[in-house]
């Protein structure tokens, strides 16, 4: 039987089975793109759960987040270099065949990110939610129409 320390280790370690199974044989510039996702996946979940109330609000925190959003939007395009479609890469081929629209995608969700970092750095923050919202709708727009749907 597992002590508690050691069962809480365990579960953390499982945590990270699915992230290493959906980056298995990912290697260069599709590695580098789907560590980047992840980045701003951790990012979001810092912001989510101050929205669900999952933990106290921060804006400085959530700012902080933000601001990562912010800052791996710009490479997004550097990383989708045309030929680095396929397995085990999520990219959809309108990536490359819809180019204009992906790079609008990601200015787009360089916009609302820096959108919410204003809202955060406002005098008690009230309009920090509604611009959120802007963030993960720019996400959904993009992997709608440039990824693969999980299997």
């Amino acid at each position: 039987m597992l002590t508690r320390p050691a069962a809480i280790i365990a579960l953390a370690l499982l945590a990270f089975v699915p992230l290493a199974l959906a980056h298995e044989g990912a290697t260069g510039v599709v590695k580098e793109r789907m560590d980047l996702m992840d980045t701003q996946k951790e990012a979001m979940k810092v912001i989510g759960q101050m929205a669900k109330g999952k933990v106290p609000f921060d804006a400085a925190k959530a700012a902080e987040a933000a601001g990562e959003i912010e800052r791996t939007s710009k490479q997004i395009p550097d990383l989708f270099p045309e030929g680095t479609g396929g397995h085990p890469s999520e990219a959809k081929p309108e990536v490359w065949t819809k180019w204009d629209e992906f790079t609008g995608d990601a200015e787009g969700l360089d916009t609302a990110a820096r959108d919410l970092i204003l809202a955060l750095e406002a005098p008690g923050a009230p309009n920090w939610k509604v611009q959120f919202k802007g963030v993960i709708d720019a996400c959904k727009t993009c992997h709608k129409t440039f990824r693969m749907e999980d299997e």
